[in-house]
Protein backbone atom coordinates (compact mmCIF):
# COMPACT_ATOMS: atom_id res chain seq x y z
CA UNK A 1 0.00 0.00 0.00
CA UNK A 2 1.17 3.33 -0.85
CA UNK A 3 2.12 5.91 1.78
CA UNK A 4 1.52 9.49 1.63
CA UNK A 5 4.61 10.11 3.29
CA UNK A 6 6.60 8.31 0.91
CA UNK A 7 4.81 10.50 -2.05
CA UNK A 8 5.78 13.24 -0.31
CA UNK A 9 9.38 12.48 0.05
CA UNK A 10 9.54 11.36 -3.35
CA UNK A 11 8.20 14.55 -4.80
CA UNK A 12 10.53 17.10 -2.46
CA UNK A 13 13.37 15.19 -3.13
CA UNK A 14 12.99 15.10 -7.09
CA UNK A 15 12.25 18.77 -6.81
CA UNK A 16 15.31 19.71 -5.18
CA UNK A 17 17.51 17.65 -7.54
CA UNK A 18 15.85 19.35 -10.41
CA UNK A 19 16.38 22.54 -8.43
CA UNK A 20 20.15 21.56 -7.36
CA UNK A 21 21.09 21.23 -11.07
CA UNK A 22 19.64 24.77 -12.28
CA UNK A 23 22.70 26.92 -11.77
CA UNK A 24 24.55 24.14 -13.90
CA UNK A 25 22.77 24.42 -16.70
CA UNK A 26 22.58 28.00 -16.25
CA UNK A 27 26.26 28.33 -16.10
CA UNK A 28 26.66 25.65 -19.08
CA UNK A 29 24.44 27.78 -21.00
CA UNK A 30 26.41 30.79 -20.48
CA UNK A 31 30.01 28.96 -20.95
CA UNK A 32 28.35 27.67 -24.68
CA UNK A 33 27.17 31.28 -25.67
CA UNK A 34 30.71 32.62 -24.72
CA UNK A 35 32.08 30.21 -26.77
CA UNK A 36 29.67 30.53 -29.84
CA UNK A 37 30.83 34.22 -29.45
CA UNK A 38 34.23 33.77 -29.74
CA UNK A 39 35.30 32.92 -25.88
CA UNK A 40 36.00 30.50 -23.46
CA UNK A 41 39.04 28.68 -22.38
CA UNK A 42 41.77 28.14 -25.22
CA UNK A 43 44.58 26.62 -22.64
CA UNK A 44 45.14 23.18 -21.69
CA UNK A 45 42.80 20.50 -23.15
CA UNK A 46 40.80 23.46 -24.48
CA UNK A 47 43.69 23.65 -27.02
CA UNK A 48 42.38 20.18 -28.67
CA UNK A 49 38.53 21.07 -27.65
CA UNK A 50 35.89 23.00 -28.77
CA UNK A 51 34.78 24.88 -25.81
CA UNK A 52 31.18 25.82 -27.29
CA UNK A 53 30.67 22.11 -28.83
CA UNK A 54 31.34 20.36 -25.33
CA UNK A 55 29.52 22.88 -22.98
CA UNK A 56 26.55 22.34 -25.25
CA UNK A 57 26.57 18.83 -25.02
CA UNK A 58 26.49 19.58 -21.28
CA UNK A 59 23.78 21.85 -21.20
CA UNK A 60 21.81 19.29 -23.08
CA UNK A 61 22.73 16.25 -20.19
CA UNK A 62 21.45 19.02 -17.49
CA UNK A 63 18.55 19.55 -19.25
CA UNK A 64 17.63 15.21 -19.75
CA UNK A 65 18.53 15.29 -16.17
CA UNK A 66 16.07 18.00 -14.45
CA UNK A 67 13.67 16.66 -17.33
CA UNK A 68 14.52 13.19 -15.28
CA UNK A 69 13.96 14.90 -11.79
CA UNK A 70 10.57 16.27 -13.06
CA UNK A 71 9.12 13.04 -14.48
CA UNK A 72 9.74 11.77 -10.61
CA UNK A 73 7.98 14.58 -8.80
CA UNK A 74 4.86 14.56 -11.39
CA UNK A 75 1.51 12.66 -11.90
CA UNK A 76 2.94 12.57 -15.63
CA UNK A 77 5.98 11.02 -14.94
CA UNK A 78 4.11 7.59 -14.50
CA UNK A 79 2.66 7.58 -18.08
CA UNK A 80 6.38 8.37 -19.65
CA UNK A 81 7.09 5.00 -21.30
CA UNK A 82 9.26 2.91 -19.07
CA UNK A 83 12.83 3.19 -21.45
CA UNK A 84 12.66 7.24 -21.55
CA UNK A 85 12.77 7.00 -17.48
CA UNK A 86 14.54 3.70 -17.01
CA UNK A 87 17.22 4.80 -19.20
CA UNK A 88 18.38 8.34 -18.09
CA UNK A 89 17.58 7.44 -14.51
CA UNK A 90 20.19 4.23 -15.45
CA UNK A 91 23.20 6.65 -16.79
CA UNK A 92 22.15 10.00 -14.25
CA UNK A 93 22.63 8.14 -11.58
CA UNK A 94 25.33 6.26 -12.17
CA UNK A 95 26.80 9.58 -12.90
CA UNK A 96 25.76 11.50 -9.77
CA UNK A 97 25.57 9.28 -7.01
CA UNK A 98 29.32 8.06 -6.57
CA UNK A 99 30.12 11.76 -6.97
CA UNK A 100 28.20 12.39 -3.56
CA UNK A 101 31.47 10.36 -1.45
CA UNK A 102 33.70 12.46 -4.08
CA UNK A 103 32.56 15.99 -3.17
CA UNK A 104 32.26 14.48 0.48
CA UNK A 105 35.71 13.20 0.17
CA UNK A 106 37.70 15.34 -1.83
CA UNK A 107 36.28 18.72 -0.65
CA UNK A 108 39.24 19.18 2.31
CA UNK A 109 41.93 18.82 -0.93
CA UNK A 110 40.15 21.50 -2.88
CA UNK A 111 42.56 24.73 -3.71
CA UNK A 112 41.24 28.07 -5.26
CA UNK A 113 43.07 28.93 -8.41
CA UNK A 114 45.52 32.45 -8.00
CA UNK A 115 43.74 35.02 -9.30
CA UNK A 116 46.97 35.93 -11.16
CA UNK A 117 47.00 32.72 -12.92
CA UNK A 118 46.87 32.49 -16.42
CA UNK A 119 46.07 28.39 -16.52
CA UNK A 120 43.44 28.78 -13.78
CA UNK A 121 40.04 27.41 -15.43
CA UNK A 122 37.21 27.84 -12.96
CA UNK A 123 36.90 30.67 -10.43
CA UNK A 124 36.71 28.94 -6.85
CA UNK A 125 32.83 29.79 -6.60
CA UNK A 126 32.02 28.33 -10.23
CA UNK A 127 33.62 24.76 -8.58
CA UNK A 128 31.76 24.92 -5.42
CA UNK A 129 28.93 25.78 -7.33
CA UNK A 130 29.11 22.76 -9.78
CA UNK A 131 30.14 20.38 -6.96
CA UNK A 132 27.40 20.98 -4.85
CA UNK A 133 24.81 20.58 -8.17
CA UNK A 134 26.66 17.50 -9.01
CA UNK A 135 25.67 15.76 -5.33
CA UNK A 136 22.35 17.57 -4.44
CA UNK A 137 21.01 16.15 -7.93
CA UNK A 138 22.68 12.73 -6.81
CA UNK A 139 21.57 13.14 -3.42
CA UNK A 140 17.59 13.54 -4.84
CA UNK A 141 17.62 10.96 -7.31
CA UNK A 142 18.97 8.55 -5.00
CA UNK A 143 15.83 8.82 -2.78
CA UNK A 144 13.13 9.94 -5.51
CA UNK A 145 13.76 6.95 -7.89
CA UNK A 146 13.55 3.94 -5.53
CA UNK A 147 10.79 5.53 -4.42
CA UNK A 148 8.93 6.09 -7.71
CA UNK A 149 10.07 2.58 -9.31
CA UNK A 150 8.51 0.98 -6.29
CA UNK A 151 5.18 2.26 -7.38
CA UNK A 152 5.47 1.82 -10.55
CA UNK A 153 7.57 -1.74 -10.61
CA UNK A 154 6.81 -3.04 -7.44
CA UNK A 155 8.12 -6.25 -8.25
CA UNK A 156 12.06 -4.57 -7.83
CA UNK A 157 11.70 -4.09 -4.23
CA UNK A 158 8.92 -6.22 -3.26
CA UNK A 159 9.85 -9.33 -0.80
CA UNK A 160 13.02 -11.26 -0.42
CA UNK A 161 15.98 -13.04 -2.52
CA UNK A 162 14.27 -16.12 -1.58
CA UNK A 163 11.00 -15.37 -3.12
CA UNK A 164 12.00 -16.38 -6.31
CA UNK A 165 13.99 -19.56 -6.41
CA UNK A 166 17.22 -20.00 -7.61
CA UNK A 167 16.33 -21.94 -10.25
CA UNK A 168 12.88 -20.20 -11.54
CA UNK A 169 13.14 -18.03 -14.64
CA UNK A 170 13.39 -18.34 -18.70
CA UNK A 171 16.44 -16.86 -18.76
CA UNK A 172 18.42 -18.22 -15.79
CA UNK A 173 21.05 -20.02 -17.75
CA UNK A 174 21.52 -16.87 -19.80
CA UNK A 175 21.48 -14.34 -16.58
CA UNK A 176 24.30 -17.06 -14.79
CA UNK A 177 26.94 -16.79 -17.80
CA UNK A 178 26.46 -13.19 -18.23
CA UNK A 179 27.24 -12.68 -14.49
CA UNK A 180 30.15 -14.48 -13.96
CA UNK A 181 31.84 -13.11 -17.60
CA UNK A 182 31.06 -9.49 -16.01
CA UNK A 183 31.55 -10.16 -12.42
CA UNK A 184 35.09 -11.31 -13.61
CA UNK A 185 36.13 -8.00 -15.13
CA UNK A 186 34.42 -5.86 -12.49
CA UNK A 187 36.47 -7.91 -9.58
CA UNK A 188 39.68 -7.18 -11.90
CA UNK A 189 39.10 -3.83 -12.35
CA UNK A 190 38.34 -3.16 -8.58
CA UNK A 191 40.97 -4.95 -7.75
CA UNK A 192 43.19 -2.84 -10.00
CA UNK A 193 41.83 -0.04 -8.91
CA UNK A 194 42.63 -0.63 -5.01
CA UNK A 195 45.78 -1.74 -5.99
CA UNK A 196 47.04 1.59 -7.55
CA UNK A 197 44.86 3.83 -4.24
CA UNK A 198 47.23 1.90 -1.71
CA UNK A 199 50.16 2.80 -3.93
CA UNK A 200 50.58 0.78 -6.55
CA UNK A 201 52.84 1.02 -9.22
CA UNK A 202 52.07 -1.29 -11.79
CA UNK A 203 50.45 0.33 -14.72
CA UNK A 204 51.50 3.44 -13.76
CA UNK A 205 53.99 5.94 -15.63
CA UNK A 206 57.15 6.12 -13.98
CA UNK A 207 57.53 9.69 -14.80
CA UNK A 208 53.94 10.90 -14.18
CA UNK A 209 54.04 9.78 -10.77
CA UNK A 210 54.09 12.69 -8.98
CA UNK A 211 50.44 13.45 -10.39
CA UNK A 212 49.21 11.00 -7.62
CA UNK A 213 47.91 13.25 -5.12
CA UNK A 214 45.07 12.99 -2.47
CA UNK A 215 42.38 13.14 -4.87
CA UNK A 216 43.50 11.32 -7.52
CA UNK A 217 44.17 8.56 -4.61
CA UNK A 218 40.13 9.02 -3.39
CA UNK A 219 39.02 9.21 -6.88
CA UNK A 220 40.35 5.61 -7.99
CA UNK A 221 39.47 3.84 -4.58
CA UNK A 222 36.21 5.23 -5.12
CA UNK A 223 35.80 3.62 -9.24
CA UNK A 224 37.29 0.16 -7.20
CA UNK A 225 34.61 0.41 -4.43
CA UNK A 226 31.59 0.80 -6.90
CA UNK A 227 33.41 -1.70 -9.36
CA UNK A 228 33.01 -4.62 -6.19
CA UNK A 229 30.17 -3.43 -5.60
CA UNK A 230 28.56 -4.28 -8.58
CA UNK A 231 30.80 -7.74 -8.50
CA UNK A 232 28.98 -7.99 -5.59
CA UNK A 233 24.86 -6.75 -6.25
CA UNK A 234 24.63 -9.04 -9.88
CA UNK A 235 26.29 -11.91 -7.87
CA UNK A 236 23.71 -11.49 -5.22
CA UNK A 237 21.05 -11.64 -8.03
CA UNK A 238 21.78 -14.60 -9.96
CA UNK A 239 22.55 -16.46 -6.86
CA UNK A 240 20.11 -15.72 -4.31
CA UNK A 241 21.97 -17.38 -1.60
CA UNK A 242 21.38 -14.05 0.89
CA UNK A 243 18.66 -13.30 3.49
CA UNK A 244 18.48 -9.68 2.67
CA UNK A 245 15.08 -7.82 0.70
CA UNK A 246 15.19 -8.22 -2.80
CA UNK A 247 15.92 -4.25 -3.40
CA UNK A 248 19.20 -4.06 -1.64
CA UNK A 249 20.83 -5.94 -4.18
CA UNK A 250 19.03 -4.38 -7.06
CA UNK A 251 19.01 -0.94 -6.31
CA UNK A 252 22.80 -1.26 -5.77
CA UNK A 253 23.55 -2.98 -8.94
CA UNK A 254 21.69 -0.96 -10.74
CA UNK A 255 23.98 2.32 -9.65
CA UNK A 256 27.12 0.23 -10.16
CA UNK A 257 26.19 -0.51 -13.34
CA UNK A 258 25.23 2.69 -14.34
CA UNK A 259 28.09 4.25 -12.71
CA UNK A 260 31.01 1.88 -14.75
CA UNK A 261 29.10 2.38 -18.06
CA UNK A 262 28.31 6.46 -17.59
CA UNK A 263 31.67 7.12 -16.49
CA UNK A 264 33.72 4.60 -18.69
CA UNK A 265 32.17 6.20 -21.49
CA UNK A 266 32.48 9.64 -20.64
CA UNK A 267 35.93 9.32 -19.62
CA UNK A 268 36.69 7.14 -22.60
CA UNK A 269 35.78 9.61 -24.64
CA UNK A 270 36.97 12.37 -24.01
CA UNK A 271 40.88 10.56 -23.64
CA UNK A 272 40.37 9.47 -26.54
CA UNK A 273 40.24 12.86 -28.11
CA UNK A 274 42.43 14.33 -25.75
CA UNK A 275 45.30 12.05 -24.16
CA UNK A 276 44.94 13.60 -20.41
CA UNK A 277 47.91 14.23 -17.70
CA UNK A 278 47.66 11.45 -15.65
CA UNK A 279 49.43 8.63 -13.70
CA UNK A 280 47.87 5.91 -15.66
CA UNK A 281 49.77 4.61 -18.53
CA UNK A 282 47.94 5.32 -22.05
CA UNK A 283 46.71 1.67 -22.20
CA UNK A 284 45.86 1.13 -19.01
CA UNK A 285 43.40 4.29 -18.84
CA UNK A 286 41.76 2.86 -22.08
CA UNK A 287 41.55 -0.88 -20.77
CA UNK A 288 39.95 0.64 -17.38
CA UNK A 289 37.65 3.06 -19.74
CA UNK A 290 37.02 0.69 -22.25
CA UNK A 291 35.97 -2.45 -19.87
CA UNK A 292 34.46 -0.38 -17.35
CA UNK A 293 32.04 0.46 -20.02
CA UNK A 294 31.13 -2.68 -21.52
CA UNK A 295 30.81 -4.02 -18.08
CA UNK A 296 28.47 -1.78 -17.23
CA UNK A 297 26.28 -2.76 -20.05
CA UNK A 298 26.34 -6.55 -19.53
CA UNK A 299 25.62 -5.95 -15.46
CA UNK A 300 22.44 -3.66 -16.64
CA UNK A 301 21.35 -6.10 -18.89
CA UNK A 302 21.39 -9.32 -16.57
CA UNK A 303 19.78 -7.09 -14.01
CA UNK A 304 16.77 -6.40 -16.39
CA UNK A 305 16.80 -10.38 -16.85
CA UNK A 306 16.79 -10.59 -13.66
CA UNK A 307 13.56 -8.24 -12.96
CA UNK A 308 11.72 -9.88 -15.98
CA UNK A 309 11.61 -13.17 -14.43
CA UNK A 310 11.00 -12.23 -10.78
CA UNK A 311 8.06 -10.13 -12.23
CA UNK A 312 6.63 -13.30 -14.26
CA UNK A 313 7.66 -15.95 -11.30
CA UNK A 314 5.62 -13.52 -8.47
CA UNK A 315 2.47 -13.43 -11.25
CA UNK A 316 2.39 -16.73 -11.69
CA UNK A 317 2.41 -17.41 -7.92
CA UNK A 318 -0.39 -14.83 -7.42
CA UNK A 319 -2.48 -16.29 -10.19
CA UNK A 320 -2.24 -19.50 -8.14
CA UNK A 321 -3.01 -18.40 -4.80
CA UNK A 322 -6.27 -17.03 -6.45
CA UNK A 323 -6.96 -20.07 -8.79
CA UNK A 324 -6.40 -22.22 -5.27
CA UNK A 325 -9.01 -20.26 -3.45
Amino acid sequence: MEHPRDLRVQKLTAYGAALAMLPYLLIKIVWTLDGLLGGGLDQGVWEDLNWAQVNGLTVVMAAVGITLALMLAQRWGTRVPTWMVALPAWIGMGFLVPVLTMVISTAPFQSAPEATDPGAELPTWEAVLIAVAFAGTGLGLAIAFPLYARRRWPEAFRGAMSDAPEGAGSTRQLQVVLARRAMTVVVLLGLVQAYWAVGGTVGLETDQLGLRDARWHITVANSAVWALIAAWGIWALTHRRTRLRFWVPSLLTWVSSGSLFAWGAWKGLFTAAVPPDVPEHPFALAAVNQLSTMAGVVIGLTLLLVLHDRRSHLDDRQCAVVVNR
